[in-house]
């Protein structure tokens, strides 16, 4: 394992200005450096996972990631994307794949603050095709050994036709907990709604507020529990796919 597990709030965070972005932040919660991996190296499965804002009058600029897929998910207002040549909008609850080695730039629509979580994965990656998905419209599925959980499934290599990464919105009944099996794979979990108890190999990580984020290692042996009487609903992204 590279790093140690650990939880970050977003705003424990300090917040940065991404290169290409106008009126926009980003507070980062993973890259290759914070999780312990050699940025020249070959073993390193995110090149970040970021919780980022676009103000009024804002835009990501047009930019273009050689072999890492991007994955988009709208959490607060609405907007439009150039992604290959093509227009997409979104809004709330929207996944928007934008696949490796595609222009694509973002603008937000109305005064709104745009807030969303991004992540950019090279590892697994195969050419893909962009597209949006609401969560709304993805129907909930189960998963051996977690019963009292719930999958909406947003991104995966069936959907995307790339393996660099999977991404979920995820809930879990009270008294229910999370687990995967993910050797391969490093693992992030973002806290939406709900008290939860994160656990990397024994280790207890709680995630006691909204914008709490899990970072685990690819081979620990992890889980997440509702610690509350509230479901807890997290964004789980999950790179490589496994």
């Amino acid at each position: 394992m590279a790093f140690k597990a650990y939880v970050k709030n977003y705003y424990d965070i300090q917040a940065m200005q991404p290169a290409g972005h106008v009126m926009a932040h980003s507070a980062p919660f993973a890259n290759a450096a914070s999780m312990g991996y050699d940025p020249a190296g070959p073993d390193w499965t995110y090149q970040y996972f970021s919780s980022c804002e676009i103000t009024f009058g804002g835009a990501a600029l047009p930019a273009n990631h050689p072999k890492a897929d991007h994955v988009f998910y709208i959490t607060e207002g609405y907007g439009y994307a150039m992604i290959g040549g093509k227009r997409f909008t979104y809004q709330s609850g929207d996944i928007m794949w934008a696949p490796g080695s595609v222009d694509h730039e973002m603008y937000p629509f109305g005064t709104a603050t745009l807030k969303f979580l991004v992540t950019l994965c090279p590892q697994g990656f195969k050419p893909s095709e962009p597209y949006i998905k609401n969560v709304n419209d993805v129907s909930g599925t189960a998963e051996p050994g977690n019963e009292g959980v719930t999958f909406f499934t947003l991104a995966s290599p069936a959907i995307t036709g790339s393996g660099s990464q999977e991404f979920h919105i995820v809930e879990i009944l009270p008294g229910a907990k999370l687990s995967l099996d993910t050797p391969k794979s490093d693992v992030i979990a973002h806290l939406f709604t709900g008290v939860a108890e994160a656990a990397a190999d024994g280790e207890k990580l709680p995630m006691k507020k909204a914008e709490d984020v899990f970072v685990c290692p690819k081979g620990a042996k992890w889980e997440i529990a509702n610690a509350g009487k509230q479901v807890v609903r997290l964004a789980l992204s999950i790179s490589t796919a496994r």
